[in-house]
C-alpha cells in the first residue's frame, strides 16, 4: 500500500498543484488550509508524512510540527516549506522537521525527496 501524504497549504490553487503531482506519483493525499485543519485531519487518519507550508492563517507551520512532535511514536514524518527566506532548513530540523524546501517547488525535486524518506 503507498504511503499517506497530508498537504497542508493555504493557498488552495498550490495546495491542489501539489496533491495532483502526488497521486500521479502513486501517494495517497489528503488535505488541509491550515494547522488546525490538519490536527483535525491528522487525529481521523493514519497519515506518514505532512507535508506543511510554514505561514498560513488560523494555525501556523510551525505550531502545527509543535503539535505533532506530540504524538505517539507512530507520528508522520515533516517537511516544511515555505516561500519566505526568513526560514532556514536547520531552524526547521531543529523544530523536528526532517527537511525544510523553499517554493516554488520544483516537481521531480519533491518525487525524489520524498523517494529517499525513510517512513519506519
Amino acid at each position: 500500500m503507498g504511503k499517506t501524504i497530508l498537504v497542508v497549504e493555504d493557498s488552495l490553487e498550490f495546495r491542489e498543484t501539489i496533491v495532483e503531482l502526488l497521486t500521479r506519483a502513486g501517494y495517497a493525499t489528503l488535505q488541509a488550509s491550515h494547522g488546525k485543519e490538519a490536527i483535525d485531519v491528522l487525529s481521523k487518519n493514519q497519515v506518514d508524512l505532512v507535508l506543511s507550508d510554514i505561514k498560513m492563517p488560523v494555525m501556523d507551520g510551525l505550531d502545527l510540527l509543535k503539535h505533532i512532535q506530540t504524538l505517539d511514536e507512530n507520528r508522520p514524518k515533516v517537511i516544511m516549506m515555505t516561500g519566505y527566506s526568513v526560514y532556514t532548513k536547520d531552524e526547521a530540523i531543529k523544530a523536528g522537521a526532517e527537511t525544510l524546501i523553499e517554493k516554488p517547488i520544483v516537481s521531480q525535486s519533491l518525487i525524489n525527496l520524498l523517494s529517499s524518506i525513510r517512513f519506519y
